[in-house]
């Protein structure tokens, strides 16, 4: 006989949930994580190579260096064949090398002659290598494995002053950008290093452990924090860095980051080869930056734009599409990124800094509709950040003053055939869009929504805007994602405080109050809001956040997290440099931005996540059946009715699926049975109820006594 007890007490259904629905302990997402701490860099020996630009404290000035220590590990994979592995030298400088001029020995070269470190021959096992000089005693001495095997004696160099930059993969780069930093020599390296601390005298000048999953960046693991892109050997905010290959991109120029000898496992997954940017000029034919900044659903299909003229290996300018198998150009493009696409009356749509698309003029913002592109009602004046739907119409955010000649700050609606303005607009740029009960909510820079204060948000009633409380402040004072989750709008940004509550880059706000979610996204310290929070998505009935972070609600989490209406978690090891935007397509998280790993899976500027239901048994015991899921409602909110998902993991399991009030009451039985393996989905139809918030909730019980419970809440607005 069959038990199954039924707990309708609200407060016991909602923290039980919490515990139900909890961080996937499985998964790794420390900074840096343990085993990612044990990535290292691959180089093929024929190109590879990473470079600073000069740094004077590694020529170790003979007057006034009275210690050095170089210390690294790394292995060769090429047996006897002559190579550099790094080390700064161009006319004068150092290098450490292996079968340079005695076959199979590691050494290292100063002031041209080469010193013995270590007799490798043919071991292509990993090994850690640390060479020390010691100036009053005037030795060199070589330690490998934590064993002395050469000691130099009477060991002195004079000034080793040149202006190249420390490399690790071959020696003698230039510090410029471009193909004039290549130096051409033959002895590149073919193996692997995992990281490289180099001391001069008290002070550490370098220390990189290459565990950054799948990057470009190679950061000092002792000061972990995100920094863009910025010159080689720079400082941003006390994270020091190197860049790889002679331009920011993945190339042939390019070391291959791995996690370990066989990767762990991760939720994350590339789309093909990803997007790539080849210039050819009068130089060569090389990578250039590329990175990707919206993305949509359109016809079945994703799109996505950005900086890129390749998309997994096929040409296609700034935008391409993705079918779940291969990329596809759309047309000839665009002639530069678009900022924002969207899909409006069967037609996808963009707008962005391109002022032709296909081989049409178009200002702006273009529409494509399978066939060909075509300008839209004389496009607008400037840069279109952001477009969404609302009450039959495209609207579009951003920086012009002009939409098809009227004059329309900031923002401007199209009903198919003609612009209109949105009463004058705003007096700066608009970022995110969001419909919420019924109205259009807009976030951005500004102060003045039409003649209303507004502070970076905005309500429009079809006829009007109105402030939402005071606004933001503090940080950048910008609102740069919205989105309804749970009935509630999140907003997401960089600011301090909204409407005068403490709140540090994201809010939540139900229709009437704004209130904190937790102590917001923080940990990037170069930002005067501590963090930025770029782009808010829900999938599978949780919220995502990407943006510039290292800690959501105080809990560690690389520029990507979740939230469950109770708890923050980290999504595994987030991405490696910056996340810009978020999509839902095929019931999976694509995330794409400026970036090129995502928890050690090599990507190119896009990713998808494919989430993990945490599902807790007897003894506090856990396992992740995919099958195992509630889906969010949608839509939500909803009128009269709505349609909720669920999947469960084994056959006979026995589920029960029942609607809640606020007051713990049970208003609906959806489902009360036993059932097999499968998805399912129930409508509820809820004419006869008020509206409100109410929650529903799932307990299943499988064969072998594993259970799975979980709540959320759906929003009825009549």
């Amino acid at each position: 006989m069959k038990t199954f007890i039924t707990i309708i007490l609200l407060i016991f259904a909602i923290s039980e949930a919490a515990a139900q629905t909890g961080c996937e302990v499985g998964l790794n997402n420390a900074i840096p994580p343990a085993p990612y701490s044990e990535g290292y860099l691959v180089f093929d020996g024929s190109g590879d190579f990473l470079r600073t630009n000069d740094i004077n404290g590694l020529e170790f000035p003979p007057n006034s260096t009275d210690s050095f220590t170089i210390s690294t590990r790394f292995k060769v994979t090429r047996p006897h064949a002559p190579m550099y592995i790094l080390g700064k030298m161009r006319t004068a400088g150092w290098a450490l090398g292996y079968h340079t001029v005695e076959y199979g020995y590691v050494s290292i070269l100063f002031n041209n002659e080469w010193k013995r470190i270590y007799n490798l021959g043919t071991d292509t096992s990993w090994h850690n290598y640390k060479i020390v000089y010691n100036r009053s005693l005037q030795t060199l001495t070589a330690i490998v494995d934590g064993n002395v095997t050469e000691v130099h004696n009477n060991f002195t160099y004079s000034s080793l002053s040149d202006n190249s930059a420390f490399s690790v993969g071959n020696v003698g780069f230039f510090p410029q950008y471009g193909p004039f930093s290549v130096n051409l020599s033959a002895y590149w390296f073919k193996g692997a290093i995992a990281s490289v601390k180099i001391n001069s005298n008290a002070l550490c000048i370098v220390d990189y452990s290459f565990n950054e999953g799948g990057g470009q960046v190679a950061r000092d693991s002792s000061s972990y924090f995100y920094s863009d892109r910025t010159l080689p050997g720079s400082t941003t905010c006390g994270t020091s860095h190197m860049m790889l290959g002679y331009m920011p991109s993945e190339d042939t120029c390019d070391p291959v980051w791995s996690a370990l000898d066989t990767p762990v496992e991760s939720g994350f997954s590339s789309l093909g080869t990803g997007m790539m940017y080849i210039y050819s000029g009068q130089y060569g034919v090389y990578s250039t930056d590329h990175y990707s900044m919206a993305m949509t659903v359109w016809n079945g299909q994703l799109i996505n734009t950005g900086v890129f003229n390749i998309a997994g290996g096929v040409s296609a300018n700034h935008i391409a599409s993705w079918d779940g198998s291969t990329w596809s150009p759309l047309g000839a493009g665009l002639n530069h990124e678009a900022q924002a696409v969207c899909s409006y009356n069967g037609n996808l749509y963009a707008a962005g800094f391109f002022d032709s698309a296909g081989t049409r003029p178009a200002s702006y913002v273009a529409r494509w509709d399978g066939a060909e592109w075509d300008e839209v009602g004389g496009g607008i004046d400037n840069i279109g950040n952001v477009m969404t739907t609302f009450r039959g119409d495209l609207v579009v955010g951003g920086w012009f003053t002009q939409a098809g000649g009227e004059n329309a700050l900031s923002i401007a609606r199209w009903d198919g055939t003609a612009w209109h303005s949105m009463k004058i607009g705003m007096n700066g740029p608009v970022y995110s869009l969001c419909e919420y009960n019924g109205e259009l909510y807009a976030g951005g820079n500004f102060y003045f929504a039409g003649n209303e204060i507004c502070k970076g948000i905005a309500k429009w009633d079809g006829y009007k805007w109105y402030p939402v409380g005071t606004g933001v402040a503090g940080g950048e004072a910008g609102v740069y994602a919205l989105e309804v989750y749970n009935g509630e709008l999140y907003a997401g940004g960089s600011f301090i405080t909204m409407n005068g509550v403490s709140v540090y880059n994201i809010a939540k706000y139900n229709g009437s109050v704004w209130s904190s979610v937790g102590s917001g996204a923080t940990g990037a310290n170069c930002n005067p809001s501590q963090g930025i929070v770029s782009s808010l998505r829900v999938c599978r009935g949780e919220l995502y956040a990407a943006g510039m972070f290292t800690r959501m609600n105080g809990t560690t989490a690389n520029k990507l997290a979740k939230y469950n209406s109770y708890t923050w978690c980290p999504v595994e090891y987030g991405v490696d440099l910056k996340p810009r935007a978020m999509v839902v397509y095929e019931d999976e998280l694509v995330i794409n931005g400026d970036f090129y790993g995502a928890s050690g899976v090599q990507s190119s500027n896009i990713v998808k996540y494919t989430p993990r239901t945490v599902v807790t048994g007897y003894n506090g015991n856990t396992e992740t059946p995919k099958q195992f899921t509630l889906g969010q409602n949608y839509p939500n909110p909803f009128n009269p009715s709505t349609v909720i998902k669920y999947s469960v993991a084994k056959n006979s399991t026995t589920v029960k699926l029942a609607v809640y009030d606020v007051t713990g009451k049970m208003v609906a039985e959806l489902v009360n049975k036993q059932v097999n393996t499968g998805s399912y989905e129930v409508k509820f139809e809820a004419s006869a109820l008020a509206s409100g918030i109410y929650i529903y909730r799932i307990e299943a019980r499988d064969k072998d006594g594993v259970t799975f419970t979980e709540s959320k809440k759906m929003a009825l607005i009549k």
